[in-house]
């Protein structure tokens, strides 16, 4: 029996596009051939809810070779770039690893940790490498005799379900990814995305979204352009103070606003920003002269604003 906590962790966990505030994105499905024997549809999908841009596939199939797991059903997401995501067990579904046992909630948790690691040792070793051949392992469901995982390669696989982790991750770290990347540009434009890209949060789309900037658009685009040199990320912030460029930088109508907000810049992008500002305004030396008297700005930045203040460059 599956206890009350256990019951809840797999609601938790479930997706179904029927009902649940996701649609299908029309025109956009990739068949993904995994291997010889397996073959499933990926489609574009948006969850109404978040508006957020997933690519899913619903995979059932029985993964494991020796047969002391049962067949699961799952559903695997990718982001827009073709990098795993994150996947989902639907509901009255549940994973099992050796002689049926029912995966708990650190076991899923793991899972996506591996799922999501591209470097892990799963990439460049048959399945049969992990298994220790002087040892065997009886299960009782079954009354067969199977092989445990090596020690050495007890930290990459879920316990138990060895079969089950090999074959995932394959699946969502194979060529799925290049397949997506190909729709990319296409499907960025066709659905209007940039919006989306901008406002992810994520460094990949945001960085994507930058590439894709035309010159004309920067002008519209500056808003956007702003709220990115508040970033998370170390490079999105340079680059999009690139993006807003002279005109930017030469009008103090228009980066004003920014010096007020000065101390939430990355300490090298507010270094960045002073040295390229130039024709301050009555207003901005006003700023300046505020800033200048905190305790928050390092020396070398008060000595730029000083010499902003005497208008020097």
């Amino acid at each position: 029996m599956i206890n009350y906590w256990m019951i809840m962790f797999l609601f938790m966990l479930s997706f179904q596009l029927r009902g649940q505030h996701k649609h299908l994105v029309p025109e956009v499905s990739i068949e993904y051939r995994v291997n010889d024997t397996l073959e499933i549809q990926v489609n574009l999908i948006q969850d109404q809810e978040t508006a957020a841009y997933y690519y899913h596939a619903f995979l059932s199939t029985d993964i494991c070779n020796d047969k002391v797991c049962l067949p699961i059903q799952v559903d695997l997401f990718w982001n827009l770039l073709g990098d795993y995501d994150h996947f989902s067990v639907p509901q009255g579904h549940v994973f099992t690893k050796f002689d049926h046992q029912y995966f708990d909630q650190t076991d899923y948790g793991l899972l996506q940790e591996i799922l999501l690691d591209t470097l892990s040792p799963i990439r460049d070793y048959a399945v049969e490498e992990f298994l220790d051949k002087k040892e065997q392992k009886y299960s009782v469901e079954l009354d067969a005799i199977t092989r445990p995982t090596l020690k050495v390669f007890s930290n990459v696989t879920v316990p138990g379900a060895l079969y089950t982790v090999y074959a995932l991750w394959h699946i969502v770290n194979g060529n799925i990814k290049q397949l997506i990347r190909n729709e990319l540009d296409v499907v960025y434009k066709q659905h209007h995305l940039a919006d989306f890209f901008a406002a992810s949060n994520s460094a990949s789309y945001e960085a994507y979204y930058l590439e894709k900037l035309a010159d004309d658009q920067i002008n519209a685009a500056e808003p956007v352009l702003v709220h990115l040199l508040f970033s998370n990320d170390e490079y999105i912030p340079h680059y999009a103070w690139k993006k807003l460029g002279e005109t930017y930088y030469a009008n103090p109508d228009k980066y004003n606003n920014l010096l007020q907000e000065l101390e939430k810049l990355k300490p090298h992008l507010q270094l960045v920003v002073l040295r390229s500002i130039s024709r301050p305004n009555l207003r901005t030396k006003e700023i300046l002269t505020d800033k200048a008297q905190g305790k928050t700005l390092s020396k070398n930045q008060k000595e730029l604003i000083y010499k902003l203040l005497n208008y020097e460059k």
